[in-house]
């Protein structure tokens, strides 16, 4: 079974197309057997009503949620415990206007013999368009990734397509602290320290989407993932990530 979650936030726009766009595809393409969830994170707009619908209306959709926002690190965790197959992907839900989907049957056959599988738009085999406030704060945060983590020898932490073995993502989710942005990073450094192989695989990655580069936002993620980088080196070097 090939679990697909997605979480949702104040997404109504964008949220049906979208997928349906990987439901359409997956049902295609996908010969194991397989489910979209569709996890809603405290949304304030109908996207918990659109993501009802869609469950009603779809096979292999499955919606849940909560009241209050967590973070998308929490969404992930939150849907990830009611999954009871093998592999765990998850998928930022503008997934389908920025990469095409045929990678999620790269890392769904990847994932047979590897524990955590992760898309990377720096691979050697990517072909990546960015808008440029986006690819500047990128770089720089890929930067501090290194300076911080020099053994973590990973070039994308913070992609929002990730994959993981069920055991894997149980424990790396264990030993987790972060619900949000952070979240991203956590798990990789975990996954290292439990001796799991992180494996990068191309995506190609076109940024067509302006709304979502606001200079307001950028700045304000940023800051939160800089807040997170030096709170996951403290836990680190505290060995709470051993547990």
């Amino acid at each position: 079974m090939v679990h697909v979650i997605i979480p949702v936030f104040n997404k109504e726009a964008e949220l049906e197309r979208n997928v349906r766009a990987v439901h359409e595809f997956l049902g295609r393409r996908l010969d194991e057997d397989h489910e979209i969830i569709l996890c809603d994170d405290g949304s304030r707009d109908a996207s918990p009503d659109i993501a009802a619908r869609l469950a009603a209306s779809l096979p292999r959709i499955r919606a849940l949620g909560y009241a209050r926002n967590m973070g998308r690190g929490y969404a992930v965790k939150f849907a990830g415990r009611t999954c009871r197959g093998e592999k765990i992907l998850f998928i930022d839900l503008d997934f389908p206007e920025t990469t095409a989907l045929e990678k999620l049957l790269d890392m769904a056959v990847c994932l047979e013999s590897r524990p955590v599988v992760i898309g990377s738009r720096f691979h050697a085999l990517s072909k990546t368009r960015r808008f440029r406030l986006r690819a500047f704060v990128g770089g720089s945060y890929r930067h501090l990734v290194r300076l911080f983590f020099p053994g973590l020898g990973v070039s994308d932490p913070d992609t929002g397509f990730k994959g993981f073995q069920r055991r894997a993502f149980e424990a790396v989710n264990r030993a987790g602290r972060m619900n949000r942005w952070p979240w991203d990073l956590e798990v990789l450094i975990i996954a290292r320290a439990h001796g799991l192989t992180v494996t990068e695989i191309p995506v190609d990655w076109v940024e067509t989407h302006g709304r979502h580069a606001t200079s307001v936002k950028i700045l304000r993620d940023s800051l939160e993932e800089l807040a997170g980088i030096l709170k996951i080196r403290w836990n680190l070097f505290r060995g709470v990530y051993r547990t």
